[in-house]
């Protein structure tokens, strides 16, 4: 009976210390931190290793510094608001891209105890009202065209509520925007109108460049043609110039050398002399009597 009573305590005693040993030993992965409470007051924090607390006396928290994403408005939980000119925004979604502060742990604690979804829980009504005083502020088209300029607001706003706690937001994006149906297709409506409104410029300009070309051309051809006029008639006046110029050369060498007049009326005459004469009265003609030479 003793025996069985000793080894019922021994097995106990080795129960009870690896359950001591195993409360004790605490590990902390890369990318967390703990915080250790004691008779939960806070005592201290753990980095990422293997550590030890007092069993039964001591626990250790551990969180994740990891990046992390939460997004507002998914699933069951719809977002909606109203833009500046009355347009319902039926529902749209905003992300967090965030943090814990890994040097301000202690106070992640202290802020949100050990409830994961507290940071969804504490954080959604900042964001709801942000966002919905955002939307109101801005037409439903400036919404659509600038989203990005809106996201960028917007991150600037939620940093700024979230700026005493202990959480660094990376950023924040408006992921998506649904409008009524009925203003949707208003909203596609006008861009296809717009689209037709392009194609009819780009056409005008089309025609426009064609008629340009076409004046162009023709007037290149008219001022091809006019120059080409001209030098001809540039021509015809070089070569009028240069007969009247030989002429008058020529008139003035005779004029100058009355002998070089002979000269050239006897160098075309063909030896031959006329049968007839003309007298004072024109209807008189007088024969010549023709000399034989070689008659006696």
């Amino acid at each position: 009976m003793k025996l069985k009573l000793t080894i019922i305590f021994i097995v106990m005693a080795i129960l009870l210390a690896i359950v001591i040993i195993e409360s004790s030993i605490t590990i902390v992965d890369e990318g967390e931190k703990g915080v250790v409470t004691t008779f939960g007051e806070v005592s201290g924090t753990v980095d990422p290793g293997l550590n030890f607390v007092l069993p039964f006396a001591q626990r250790n928290h551990i969180y994740s510094t990891r990046v992390q994403k939460t997004v507002f408005g998914a699933g069951k939980d719809v977002l909606s608001a109203y833009s500046y000119d009355q347009q319902i925004i039926e529902s749209y979604r905003i992300s967090i891209t965030w943090q814990y502060n890994a040097a301000k742990i202690i106070d992640v604690y202290k802020h949100f105890g050990k409830n994961d979804d507290i940071f969804y829980t504490v954080v959604s009504p900042m964001v709801q009202q942000s966002s919905k005083i955002l939307f109101g502020h801005y037409t439903s088209q400036t919404i659509v065209q600038k989203r990005s300029d809106l996201s960028q607001e917007l991150d600037h706003n939620i940093k700024e509520l979230l700026a005493n706690y202990p959480i660094n937001v990376l950023s924040v994006q408006i992921e998506d925007v649904n409008f009524s149906r009925a203003y949707e297709t208003i909203i596609e409506q006008t861009a296809q109108k717009k689209q037709e409104v392009e194609k009819a410029k780009n056409e005008l300009q089309k025609v426009e460049i064609e008629s340009q070309q076409l004046v162009a051309k023709a007037e290149s051809e008219s001022k091809a043609r006019k120059l080409e006029a001209e030098a001809r008639a540039y021509a015809i006046q070089v070569q009028a110039e240069a007969e009247a110029n030989a002429i008058k050369l020529k008139a003035e060498a005779l004029k100058a050398n009355k002998e070089l007049v002979d000269l050239t009326i006897a160098e075309k005459w063909n030896g031959s002399v006329p049968h007839t004469i003309m007298g004072a009265d024109a209807s008189k003609v007088v024969p010549i009597f023709r000399v034989n030479p070689d008659k006696n």
